[in-house]
Formats: structure tokens, sequence, C-alpha cells
């Protein structure tokens, strides 16, 4: 403490007599456009600064030698050894090189602070802005290549991502951010039809790989997706792009941003997508008056016509140099083909739109934002098919038929008129060693389908949540540990009190970083799983639990939690060449939240039947699958709990470059697990047995992937492969799986190539997928990109209810105008 004070005295008194001391300068890229927001740090004295829209810096030091780092997303991190003696020494400018992938730049989600990924404590993927503009049509190639990360395309224009393992049609165990906005939809990815961003507004993707729940709360069970868009302030033009393909694919896409003075800037992106899926017919299986007899229809009303059409306005306001003021609208509309645990569904005239205002400086961070989603005139096909044959055996010509299968006698529309209100206040600082974080959210959800696909006759449902979080991360100098420590207390409307705490330490030598660290997680049930209606009531939520005729009884839904252990490893090696990054984990899983299924699997054959959800009869929720041929509880699909589940796996992967114009990604994953045979809470079947074929794991064992990347100049290009092994699927009535006789689903011995249930078993999904993608600089404000998709993997099924992946190509022209 004595001698802090006496060099404290010595600094004051050095300025006092000789002036300011410190360094001062700009930074640019290759072409000399200032670089805004690099981060200029000192990581022994634990100081710095950042650059202002200009590129330029000033920071104050004593007289001494110092390592000064320029770090930057989407530029090689610099290094210089600086003298300063009784000066402000000019730096004059300062040249970062971009890098087209990641090596080690900075992050923010593992610890919603800023620190080099090498670092992090926690597995993350990083997509950066070089990688997002320079790759031609979707960007859903990336996420397909990450480490840890399981992609499947659902027709021409959707996607599905899930983060180690167990997806569904309806996949909730991880968390989606767009600029600190929860963003979920039913089915979405990151940057797709469903984001509220167009790609060239994307500054990176951060990928967090296992439970953040401790700092983000519910929901973010197995990983985060946190998308980050671009600052008009450090992002500044206009970009053009049109583009056409396969499939009568158009689109459009516009970013506009401009600075208006040092205090305002705004910016505008807009996109129109429209196309057409494939033409896929899916089997719809209708009862007959036989027990067990099904006679195969085909879908009835498929409208595969798509369109997306989005928006975003953004206006900022700096009030001081290091805070600034945001205000957002976002709106996305679409018409186009989903898939569920009920089957497909047509959607018509789908509006997901928000407002988000926000606060950021140093130390603080605020947000207010409010999401609707509304949603008219849509169908479930399945239960429209069924209703239109039910109508034609009811004696109407196949035009009314047509007519009325809308409405009755299942309901087959799809409404909704929901919206959900959002708050968070967040504090961070440094004292001494110890940097903090505390910080609080707060969530409304107010839903409501007139009753079409949720259970919702008495009006709204309304879900509230409040979350405490806490963190604390202590640097032990020069040894290089640290030391975290996470903890979250969150209240829930239906499910009361949970407790989350997260521990880890780092090491970090020689460019290398080791991470151990434990942590908790758990997701709430969402209205998908607690009050969901479907195909006529025959699917249907968990939030009161069910009874068979034979007693037995289905408790209700209730959260699902997670512990994981999980060591980790980077490092960069070869005189910077070299990015390596291995994660290894095990989780313990409890009360976890199984795909839709049905519940009484022998219900079609004289097997016990659904008598009740909660305290009422089924008979007040559905009229059955086959009404007045079968019981009304013979199939009844729903969420359950498994009691205890183990998995575990690892995740490696190697960046290269050879030169600063080629480098190859390479990625790996396995994923694997252990059930409790013991328990009959994992007795998914209900045949009084726990086997394998009781979980539902729909994850691939094994997966490969590979990217090659090569610039020159003015040309980009890449080459995408990956392996996907072989795997099963199975979530409500949809089934894709190899012949395993003994495995009994819905109440069909599983035969590929054969209806099991009420759905056709076309095999399991994976396979090898090989894709090119390239563009061409014409001129300083023009780019021509081209793409081929799946040259290699036609005919692989990537997911149920699904045409089989084909190839697919298109072009893409820029134009580029006034970019800073």
């Amino acid at each position: 403490m004595k001698l802090f004070a006496f060099k404290f005295v010595l600094l004051a008194s050095t300025c006092i007599i000789y002036g300011q001391t410190g360094l001062k300068g700009r930074i640019v890229d290759e072409k000399g456009n200032g670089l805004s927001d690099v981060n200029i740090y000192l990581q022994i004295f634990n100081t710095g600064t950042n650059s202002n829209p200009e590129g330029y810096f000033e920071l104050e030091l004593e007289n001494g030698n110092y390592a000064v780092i320029f770090s930057s997303i989407g530029y090689s991190r610099k290094i210089l050894n600086v003298s300063i003696h009784n000066e402000m020494k000019n730096l004059g400018e300062i040249i970062l090189i971009s890098l087209y992938e990641i090596m080690d730049e900075a992050v923010v989600s593992g610890s919603r602070r800023l620190e080099k990924i090498t670092q992090a404590p926690a597995s993350i993927n990083l997509i950066n802005a070089r990688q997002l503009e320079n790759i031609v049509g979707s960007p859903e190639e990336l996420f397909a290549l990450q480490k840890g990360v399981d992609f499947t395309r659902i027709g021409n224009f959707w996607g599905a991502i899930s983060i180690r393992g167990f997806n569904s049609s309806f996949n909730q165990k991880m968390l989606i951010l767009d600029d600190n906005r929860i963003a979920h939809t039913r089915i979405r990815t990151p940057v797709g039809p469903m984001s509220a961003f167009v790609k060239e507004d994307i500054e990176r993707v951060e990928i967090v790989l296992g439970p953040s729940s401790a700092l983000y709360g519910p929901n973010c069970l197995n990983g985060l997706f946190n998308t980050i868009s671009k600052s008009p302030f450090k992002y500044r033009g206009t970009d053009v792009i049109l583009g056409t393909g396969s499939n009568e694919l158009y689109t459009a896409r516009l970013r506009h941003a401009k600075v208006l003075n040092n205090k305002w800037a705004y910016k505008i992106t807009s996109e129109y997508i429209s196309g057409r899926e494939a033409e896929f017919t899916d089997s719809i299986y209708v009862a007959t008056s036989t027990p067990g007899e099904f006679l195969g229809k085909k879908e009835v009303g498929v409208d595969r016509n798509v369109s997306f059409v989005k928006g975003l306005a953004s206006i900022f306001h700096r009030p001081s140099e290091d805070s600034e003021i945001g205000l957002t609208y976002a709106l996305n509309l679409n018409n186009s083909i989903s898939v569920g645990g009920a089957g497909r569904n047509n959607l018509k005239d789908w509006n997901n739109s928000s407002l988000q205002a926000t606060y950021k400086s140093p130390h603080w961070f605020v947000q207010f934002y409010n999401t609707w989603i509304i949603l008219d005139n849509s169908t479930n096909v399945l239960a429209r098919t069924k209703n239109y044959y039910m109508l034609i055996n009811q004696g109407l010509s196949e035009s009314e038929a047509f007519v009325n299968s809308k409405k009755g006698p299942q309901a087959a529309s799809i409404e909704e008129d929901s919206y959900r209100n959002n708050a968070e206040l967040q504090y961070n600082n440094t004292l001494g060693n110890t940097n903090f974080v505390i910080g609080a959210q707060y969530q409304k959800e107010n839903a409501f389908s007139n009753h079409t696909y949720l259970l919702d006759e008495d009006g709204p449902i309304e879900l509230n949540q409040l979350g405490i979080y806490g963190q604390l991360i202590y640097d032990l100098n020069e040894t290089g540990l640290k030391l975290l420590f996470t903890a979250r207390g969150d209240r829930h409307s239906l499910y009361g009190n949970n407790f989350l705490p997260k521990a880890g330490i780092t090491y970090t030598k020689n460019e290398g970083t080791w991470r151990i660290t434990f942590g908790e997680g758990y997701t709430a049930p969402t209205l998908i799983n607690t009050h969901l209606t479907l195909a006529g009531g025959i699917v249907l939520g968990n939030s009161d639990g069910f009874t068979l005729s034979d007693g037995s009884k289905i408790d209700p839904i209730r959260p699902e939690t997670i512990r994981t252990l999980e060591l980790g490893y980077k490092r960069i090696v070869f005189d910077c060449k070299l990015f390596m990054d291995l994660d290894v984990y095990y989780n313990w899983s409890e009360d976890m939240i199984g795909p839709i299924f049905n519940i009484a699997p022998q219900g079609t054959s004289g097997g016990p039947v659904v008598t009740h959800r909660g305290n009422r009869p089924i008979t007040d929720f559905t009229q059955g699958i086959a009404p007045g041929m079968l019981d009304p509880g013979a199939v009844i699909n729903t969420n359950i709990n498994f009691g205890e589940v183990r998995t575990y796996g690892f995740d490696f992967g190697l960046n290269y470059y050879f030169s600063n114009n080629y480098n190859l990604s390479l990625n790996y994953s396995y994923f694997d697990y252990s059930l409790d045979k013991h328990n009959l809470k994992n007795d998914g079947n209900f045949d009084g047995k726990v086997t394998d074929n009781d979980l539902s794991v729909n994850t691939p064992k094994n997966k490969l992937s590979a990217a090659f990347n090569t610039h020159n100049n003015k040309f980009y290009a890449t080459l995408f492969a990956r392996w996907v092994q072989k795997y099963d699927f199975f979530s409500g009535r949809n089934v894709a799986a190899k012949t395993n006789i003994n495995n009994i689903y819905n109440g069909s011995p599983v035969i590929e190539g054969q209806r099991v249930g009420d759905q056709w078993n076309y095999g399991p999904l994976g396979g090898f997928y090989l894709s090119a993608n390239g563009n061409y600089q014409l001129s300083k404000t023009l780019n021509l990109g081209v793409y081929v998709n799946n040259i290699i993997g036609k005919g692989n099924y990537e997911f149920v209810v699904t045409a089989p992946t084909e190839t697919t190509f298109g072009l893409e022209i820029k134009l580029s105008l006034l970019n800073e």
C-alpha cells in the first residue's frame, strides 16, 4: 500500500512538472480507414481505452516501458513495445490487418465483458463480419460448420439449430439473443429468415457451448447464440444486394448507415425473400373403422409459395464520448411452411416485431423492449387433411370439403396475438484485481391464440419471471490464474424459485489457456410444453398431467435442470498460424424435457387410453384421431420429464493459416449418453422397463466439418464439407430411424420404408454434404457472388416431414456506396 501511494505521488508530481504523459495515435485498416472501438490495453496493468469513431485514441500513462496490445473484432491483434519519458508519445498510424477467420479476437458472451476468446471462461465459437460478408446466399452454412452445433435444414428456407443434443421440432434448450434482446420464435437460426437482421448488418455471432443460465437466465440450458449488429458510428455507408437462384428464389437486401455528427447516427436495413418449397407431399394416415388400420392420403391445401419481408430502423445518440442511447424497431413478416410435432403448418402473414430502447456506458447497461407476435389465417396441414377426408365420408363434395376443412370437425386454424415485455439493468466495474457484474432481468409474457393452438379458452395466458445475477472474476496478477464465481436467483410465476451457481478457474501461459468450470442451468417449460393444442387436440400441453384407463398417471411437466463439468484448452501456436480449441464435458440432467411423445402407444390397438387431462375428461380437449372410430384418448401426444440422463462428449477445433491467402478450419464433435435403467421415471414408452429406446436423443454421435478458404486481391472462395453420422429422430408423430423391431413407437415397430404410427419412416437423418461459395470484386463498389450447395449430399434427409436435400445454386450482385 505504501509503495502504491509512493508511485501515485510520484506520478502526480511528474504530471504537474512536465505535463500530461502517455500515448496517442490513430488506428487504421489496410486501406487507411479509421477503426473505431479498437481495444487498446495493457494487460499487466489492467488498464486501457478504446479508439473513437475516427480511429484516434489517447491513453495517460506514467513514464516507463510498456507492451501495448491493439485488438478489434475482425482484425489481427498487434503488440507494440513502447517507452515513455515525460511526453505524450504519438505512435502515428497503427495498421491492423483484417482476418477472414478467428484467431484471438475479443468476445463478450462468455462473462458479459470484453475479453480475448482464448481467455474466456467458456467454450465460444465466433463468426465475424468478414465471414458473413464473404459468404454468398444464406449464412447458415457457417453455423453448420461450428463445433458442438447440430444444424438441420428444413425445406429450402428454414434452418434449425441445437447445441449438444436432444433436438426436437421445438428446441427450447438454448437462448437466442439479438443485440441482447431475447429473440425466440418456434424454430429459427441466429441469422436467417426469422432474424431481425440482414447479414450485412451483423458484426459477429458468438456461440457459447454449455449452460449459461447463471448469467442469461432460463432457457440457456445447453448454450447461447448471441448476435451483435453493426454500429452506424463504426460501419457507415450503403449496401444494396440483389439475388436469384433455384427454387424460384428472388432476394433483395439493403443496409444504409449514416453518421449525422459526433453525437447522432442512424441505420436502416430491409430484406425481401420469395421462392417455392419442394414438391414434397407428406403422407397423412387416416384411421379406418378397423382398430390399428390406417389409409394413406395426400396432404390437402398445402401452399408451397413462401415469402419473407423484414425491416429495421435504429437511431443512436451519444450524450458523451463513452455513453450511448439507442432506439430500434424491427419488423418481420412471412408466409411459409414450418414443421412441428403435429406435422406441417402453412403460416400466413406471421408478424414478429419488436421495439427496443438501450443505454450503454462503460459501467452501465439498461434496456427495455417489447416483442409482438401476430398470426392470422394459418393452418395445421395434418388436421385440415383429416378434416377434408372426414367431410368427404360425411357426403360433402370435394369443393365443399376443401372450403370447410379449415373449420372442422377438428380445429385446423392457427392464430396468435401475443406480446412479451422485458427489462434489464446491469452494472460492472473493476476494483483492484476483481471485476464484478451485477444485474436484474424481468419478463412478462402474454399469449393468446384464440384457442387455435393454445389452451386459452379463458383468455390470455400470462407468465412472469424475475432474475437477479452477479459475477466476480478475480485476477491473481502474474500467476496467470483467474477465479470465476457466478450466481443467479430466479422467481417464476408457475415454477417458483430457482438458484443457479457457476464457478471456474482459468490458467493462461504462453498464449494458451486451460479452463475448468462447473455450472448449473435450467429451462422452464414453454407454452408449447404446457398449453399446446394441435391437430384437433391429439397434441396437448402437459401443465396438469394425464390419467390413463389402467389407472397410471403422467405427472405435469416441470423445469429441466442440468449440471455440467467442463474442461477446456485454447492456444495459438506456430507463430500465430494455428488456433486450437478443445472442450470436454460431462452433464448430469434431471427432469429432462423430452420431445413430444404419444403417451398411449397401444391406444389404437386395444391398450390403455388417456381418460383425463388434469381433473377434466379428455373429451373436453379432443374428439380423437378418428372420431367415432377410435376412443378420443387413443392417441395423445405431449411432453414428459425423464428422471436421470447423463450426457458427455468433446468438441475439437483447428484453424490453420497456410498464408494470408489460404486457411483451413476443421471441427469434430462427439456426443454420447448413459441412461439410468433402474429408474422407472425413464420409462418413456410405458412398457414397464427402461431401455435405450425410451430416450429420444435425436443427435448424431459423430460430426466432422471442414472449410477451405482462399482470397487473392479481388477474389474470395470457400469449399464447405460436413459429415453427419446417420442418427435416429423421434418427436411427436414424426419418426426418421433405422429398422428396430424391438422399438415400438406410436403403436408400431420401427421399420425403415414403412408406416410407423401415422407417419411414414424414410429412414435415419444425416449424411455427407459438400458446398462451394465464392465472390469477385468487379470494381470498388460492385461485387458478384455465386454459390452451389449440396454438390454432394443430394437425397439425404436432414429433417422429418421434409423433402430430401437437393442441389441448390444462386448468384448475388452487391453494390456498396460510401462505405467506411
